[in-house]
């Protein structure tokens, strides 16, 4: 629990694990991430694990970069059912920039997981089989909230944002933001290929979300 902050001069292939031992769900967890750059070929980027049951906070400061070249894994992978904001302080979506890569040839996400949201920041999320946001092959993508924000997210068999290849997309809420999704084969915004969504709330905001042989929304 607390504030851990970290700062790249350069490219690294170490990695931040999040371990929720002794951490209870009362707790906070504060990550800074100031002009990171991690590319990994062993697990995630940055990994949330699935015992960690306090909410986490991702603070970015300039551009950030958490990219893996495992076949196996999200750049940033969630493992939890907890919260995941990701957020930058200075409500100027400019300000905070995190480009989040799996592998170009995995089945993780580019950001995994579902309960995230994203707060006035930049993101740039992509994957081939997993969502650019959400669910890795063949895991659903849920509760995915963007407020404020400018999201580009991209997958060739899995949604931009939603569910994996095989996977659902549910629950996804955009808010005042500048969306751009897009999939091959998937959803550019709900389910990967061959599958479903539901529940998709747009308020406010510009989207654009598209499908090579997929729905755009759907």
């Amino acid at each position: 629990a607390g504030d851990h902050k970290f700062i790249c001069s350069q490219e690294t292939g170490n990695r931040i694990v999040v371990d929720g031992a002794n951490i209870s769900a009362k707790d906070k967890i504060n990550i800074y991430l100031i002009n990171v750059s991690i590319n990994t070929s062993v697990d995630s980027a940055l990994r949330i694990k699935g015992n960690v049951e306090a909410a986490v906070t991702i603070h970015l400061t300039g551009t950030n970069s958490l990219i893996t070249k495992d076949n196996w894994y999200a750049g940033l992978q969630k493992a939890n059912t907890a919260s995941l904001i990701i957020t930058t302080k200075v409500l100027d979506p400019t300000a905070g920039i995190l480009n989040a890569h799996g592998s170009s040839d995995g089945d993780g996400a580019g950001i995994g997981g579902s309960n995230i949201t994203i707060n006035s920041c930049s993101v740039i999320a992509s994957s081939k089989y997993g969502a650019g946001i959400g669910g890795s092959k063949g895991h659903a993508g849920s509760d995915i909230t963007i407020n404020s924000a400018s999201v580009t997210a991209s997958s060739t068999d899995g949604a931009g944002i939603g569910g994996g290849l095989y996977g659902d997309g549910s629950d996804i809420i955009i808010n005042s933001s500048s969306v751009t999704a897009s999939s091959t084969n998937g959803a550019g915004i709900g389910g990967g290929e061959g599958n479903s969504c539901s529940d998709i709330t747009i308020n406010n905001s510009s989207v654009t979300a598209s499908s090579t042989n997929g729905a755009g929304i759907g």
